[in-house]
């Protein structure tokens, strides 16, 4: 039991930052106020948004239905998200070196899915809690409904926790079929990413629809009411749950749940018996085995070399090449569905010199995630930091292939989506060109800016050869930093646009696009070369 407790503690350690001797305390407690009043912000939009919605469903007769669709759209949620995590932690952590170590494969398994379904509880506890008690005030609930609260909290994330454990087999031999193949990987999670904002698009433009309706009729017809009440009758897990917090037939339902989760539990413990070390010692054995094709030696110029190790060292990592290329491959989709939301809102009725701020905020936002990953430049070298410092070429050269890296994938993502707002009628050709010229120049800006942080404080935690897959403090301050220049510049521009006039957004984006490339890139490349040389790993 002891050696339970202290694998569980581990698990929880290595998951979080902890307090250091030299630790600063007063910046932690500060980060930590920041983020629980965004998350009080956020929680406030979201429950407001939800009270309209439940009032809405509750006066179209579906109310019971709003509950089965949220409690399955979460149990989804937990499923989907939870197989990805049950993976890594099962099978691809970096802490599977434990089973060197004279302690059983279960144990290690055990401590490992309590750890797991500990997470799937606080996710299930954060949005289940102040929905469920939201719709009990709502629908004028009895006191049997709000005593029933925490059993279903416990019971809620348990389904799709225990499916996500067995499922995470296949996908941990699909996950290992196609660790190699980048290209696939990568397309699919592309794909993945754009079908996910798709459906959170549509979804949100049915809220809002709701939102700005007084009368539930007008959004749900007769035929809809039907159909969704047929569709809501199949979601048995849902029903299950439903039923619990509701008080129908309550022993009938907690009998089916609890065997339903004892069977799956059953399955999971004669798999942690006969076939989880196996599988742990078979990926420990077979990691490094990667990549044994020989290539021949091709003559290159100092630049193409330099442009070819950087692609490579990003193609050759799945994580890797998903942060340089996703979002910002995906981002003229989600340009337009902001763009359509926004009109859909009947923006133009207000001022159509609202849409190019809009624009400009979603664009700057976006890419700011897209091209955070040059805030890793000099840390993701790790190891090979040192040869960096070797080789025969000027530290000046090797940043500019670094900067040139995400400029060049930048850019082309900015023109199409400003070409397909122009295309599709959300703004002129002219505006398209203007808002594109100004919004390069600030992410160009901001990458010189992010490369600057990384020279000046590079983390390398990473020289055993690991990947970064950690949001580094140099990834952060960059995100931190667009996002308050989108904000900035996006809220401006349509706050000049509403009280000046619509040319006056093209004078704020350039009067501060111009300074900021100008500022961040002589910045950059101001005394690289000693700034650089006083690196030390």
């Amino acid at each position: 039991m002891s050696q339970f407790v202290t694998l569980l503690k581990l698990e929880f350690l290595s998951k979080m930052n902890r307090f250091g001797k030299g630790a600063k305390l007063f910046p932690r407690i500060i980060k930590a106020i920041i983020m629980l009043m965004g998350f009080a912000v956020m929680a406030g939009v979201v429950l407001f948004a939800f009270d309209t919605v439940i009032k809405t469903c509750l006066n179209a007769g579906i109310g019971n239905e709003f509950l089965v669709f949220f409690i399955f759209l979460v149990q989804l949620a937990q499923l989907l998200f939870g197989l990805s995590l049950t993976t890594k932690t099962l099978y691809f952590s970096n802490d599977n070196d434990l089973m060197k170590l004279p302690v059983k494969g279960t144990t290690i398994f055990f401590s490992k899915v309590l750890y797991l379904y500990i997470k799937e509880f606080i996710f299930a506890l954060v949005l289940g809690l102040p929905v469920f008690i939201q719709f009990g005030v709502l629908s004028g609930q009895t006191a049997g409904y709000y005593c029933m609260i925490p059993v279903v909290l416990i019971l809620f994330p348990l389904v799709p926790f225990l499916l996500a454990l067995i499922l995470s087999v296949p996908m941990m031999y699909l996950v290992g079929y196609l660790k190699n193949k980048f290209v696939v990987m990568l397309l699919i999670y592309i794909s993945i990413v754009a079908v996910g904002f798709f459906l959170y698009i549509t979804c949100l433009k049915f809220i809002l629809a709701i939102l700005q309706s007084n009368d539930a009729s007008t959004v749900f017809s007769d035929n809809l009411v039907m159909a969704i009440k047929g569709v809501a009758s199949y979601i048995y897990p849902a029903i299950l749950i439903k039923n619990l917090l509701q008080n129908y037939r309550l022993i009938e339902t907690f009998l089916v749940v609890i065997t339903m989760c004892l069977t799956l539990s059953a399955l999971i413990f004669y798999f942690a018996h006969k076939i989880y070390l196996k599988i742990l010692l078979k990926n420990s054995e077979g990691d490094g085995n990667f990549f044994t094709r020989k290539t021949e030696i091709k003559a290159r110029s100092i630049s193409k070399a330099l442009f070819f190790r950087e692609f490579l060292t990003i193609f050759r990592s799945v994580n890797y090449s998903f942060q340089y290329l996703t979002i910002v491959i995906t981002t003229p989709l989600m340009v337009f569905f902001s763009s359509s939301i926004a009109s859909n809102l009947g923006i133009e009725q207000i001022g159509r010199g609202v849409l190019p701020g809009i624009s400009v905020l979603v664009l700057i936002m976006f890419l700011t995630m897209g091209t955070s990953f040059a805030a890793t430049s000099i840390t993701r070298e790790g190891g090979n930091f040192f040869h960096t410092k070797i080789i025969p070429v000027s530290y000046k050269k090797q940043i500019f292939v670094k900067f040139m890296l995400y400029v060049i994938v930048a850019v082309p993502s900015i023109l199409v989506s400003c070409f397909v707002l122009a295309m599709c009628g959300f703004i002129s050709y002219v505006e398209a060109f203007l808002i594109a010229l100004a919004v390069i120049f600030i992410i160009t800006g901001n990458i010189s800016s992010s490369i600057s942080l990384d020279i000046k404080r590079p983390q390398f935690m990473y020289l055993d050869g690991k990947e970064i897959t950690k949001s580094t403090k140099n990834v952060n301050a960059t995100i931190s930093q667009g996002f308050i220049i989108g904000v900035i510049m996006g809220v401006g521009g349509i706050i000049v646009s509403l009280f000046i006039n619509v040319s006056s957004l093209y004078l704020v984006l350039f009067g501060f696009s111009v300074p900021f490339l100008t500022v961040e890139t002589f910045r950059l490349f101001f005394k690289i070369e000693d700034r650089y040389r006083r690196i030390e790993a």
